[in-house]
């Protein structure tokens, strides 16, 4: 499996790959561990300033002795692992939905892997499900549906006006992040078992058409723009 970002929700997915036995994970992402991601989690403070990449195959390799995670997209070799699939995951890193930072997907030596795409904002995780190639979610669409979610959160009524946690509080984050990770994790390990003598081609993968916003406990289902060519057949 290959990750394609690092940010605490996927190094949170990985690690979780880990404890079911997965031991193939290619994880790429040259971005420095910062504060906030130690603050949030799963990457310990001490690890702060270090390449993301560096700190997550530290993690994995003390989480589980036999994984034996790489740092190298190059050597991804996906067209004789049928299974293969990859994790594209994406932050917003300032106040604006234009803050997004997404992976760039150009070092992939192969260009056609399913891919899982998720986007943290805050407190708030955007998830879109398994998709061919052709169907990834363009930054466009993801700024869109950032926007998206963020008025989606700024209408949502308080349920509980005595509430301890704010909205973005470091709890509903690392909640969201949890679940968020939980999710993914369960629906690569589906896919993986599932898969195992079904060749890659024949297993069927959606369309971009549900797009998964969780915050905290809540969740919702949005539809992503129809006005792109990445929702469009291929």
């Amino acid at each position: 499996m290959l990750f394609a970002g690092l940010d605490p929700v996927a190094a949170t997915t990985a690690l979780l790959m880990a404890d079911a036995g997965v031991c193939l994970l290619n994880v790429t992402d040259p971005t420095l561990v910062t504060v906030h991601d130690a603050a949030v989690g799963p990457y310990p403070s001490a690890l702060a300033g270090s390449p993301r990449e560096y700190a997550l195959r530290k993690l994995l390799r003390a989480r589980w002795p036999r994984c034996v995670p790489l740092s190298a997209p190059e050597l991804f070799c996906s067209s004789v692992i049928p299974t293969a699939v990859m994790l594209r995951s994406a932050c917003v890193a300032g106040p604006l939905p234009q803050d997004l930072s997404v992976p760039v997907l150009a070092t992939t030596p192969d260009a056609h892997l399913p891919t899982i795409t998720v986007v943290t904002d805050g407190s708030v995780s955007l998830t879109w499900p398994l998709t061919p190639w052709y169907r990834r979610p363009c930054r466009e669409c993801l700024e869109v549906a950032v926007r998206d979610a963020r008025r989606l959160l700024r209408n949502q009524p308080l349920r509980d006006h005595e509430a301890v946690a704010t909205p973005h509080s470091p709890a509903i984050t690392t909640l969201t992040r949890v679940i968020t990770a939980s999710h993914l994790a369960a629906e690569l390990l589906g896919r993986a078992l599932e898969s195992e003598v079904t060749p890659r081609d024949d297993v069927a993968v959606e369309a971009p058409g549900r797009l998964t916003v969780r915050h905290g406990l809540h969740r919702t289902v949005l539809t992503p723009r129809g006005d792109c060519l990445c929702t469009l057949d291929g």
